[in-house]
């Protein structure tokens, strides 16, 4: 991995150690990078025109801590179930499109909601699947009211992975769970980005940008783990899913979180892929991947809500 990185130039390597020195710059540099890392990623959106002979409306929900979220519901003309579709961060709901394209098609109504600060939604912090958790729970009490009779199911990639794990309490009223990419605790994913999607210059600041951040999502770093939720899911069904070459939710990572679950957890590889192209790099094997666990999951009475 490392080879591959572009050199440091010595003006990267000087001004850290000078703002470090500073005290003040220290300080202003780790605030205005814990500001940034808990942006809003707003975004206009318009109704999707390519999935036909579906119903497609605005759906709009509120969070038990007042944020309003926007989405979608598109149903096929027969839906047989229900799938929820929770996005990365940094993306919206539009980024669910293609996992909606043959979901529908194989007969599920999907909902898809931005989570909070993300796209048409409210919301002004970023919180890396930690207050997220409260979307998941919005969505799910949502598709319960309307459909309560109905299987249900959740896919979440990245961010809206872990949002799912740290919903878990109630999340595992799904009937089945995706979770895509996911990374097992937050300090861990931290360490990886830097480098790696983050530059190199973040670790000078680290403990700066991790007390700011901590600040704005209102918890400790340490309590920002999927992997310490996981195991709530049980007796439902989980697969997980990760890329071969995926830097930030490596496949040994999200392995450990499937053995959070041995009787009741799937986990799958897709050769090729990173982080943010599971979907498309697996392409067919991807999508008969999901829709067998689905219909396995979802249709066999023995594994409905007994719990």
């Amino acid at each position: 991995m490392m080879s591959d990185e572009q050199p440091i130039s010595w003006f990267d390597k000087l001004w850290p150690r000078l703002a470090v020195a500073s005290g003040v710059g220290y300080l202003a540099v780790s605030y205005g990078v814990s500001r940034w890392l808990t942006r809003r990623s707003p975004a206009k959106i318009e109704l999707p025109g390519d999935l036909p002979h579906c119903t497609i409306e605005p759906l709009e929900c509120r969070t038990t801590d007042g944020i309003t979220l926007k989405g979608w519901h598109i149903a096929p003309p027969r839906p047989r179930a229900t799938i929820a579709l929770f996005h990365g961060m940094r993306l919206n709901r539009t980024h669910t499109l293609d996992r909606i394209a043959f979901l529908t098609e194989a007969g599920y109504r999907c909902i898809a909601f931005d989570h909070r600060a993300h796209g048409e939604s409210g919301g002004r912090v970023c919180t890396f699947g930690f207050r997220e958790s409260n979307d998941v729970v919005a969505v799910f009490d949502l598709i319960r009211s309307r459909w309560p009779d109905e299987p249900r199911a959740a896919v979440g990639v990245s961010m809206g992975a872990a949002s799912i794990c740290m919903a878990s309490r109630i999340a595992r009223g799904f009937d089945a769970l995706v979770l895509e990419s996911v990374y097992a605790n937050l300090a861990r994913a931290f360490e990886q980005r830097i480098g790696s999607g983050f530059p190199h210059w973040f670790h000078h600041f680290r403990n700066g940008i991790v007390w700011f951040s901590e600040y704005r999502l209102g918890a400790l770093i340490e309590q920002v783990s999927p992997l310490a939720h996981v195991a709530q899911f049980a007796p439902r069904h989980v697969l997980f899913v990760t890329g071969s070459d995926d830097p930030h939710a490596p496949p040994q990572e999200v392995r450990s979180l499937a053995l959070q679950l041995p009787n009741t957890s799937r986990f799958h590889v897709i050769p090729g892929a990173g982080h943010d192209n599971v979907c498309a790099q697996g392409g067919p094997d991807y999508r008969d991947l999901l829709l067998s666990f689905l219909d396995e999951n979802l249709f066999h009475l023995q594994n409905r809500r007994a719990a």
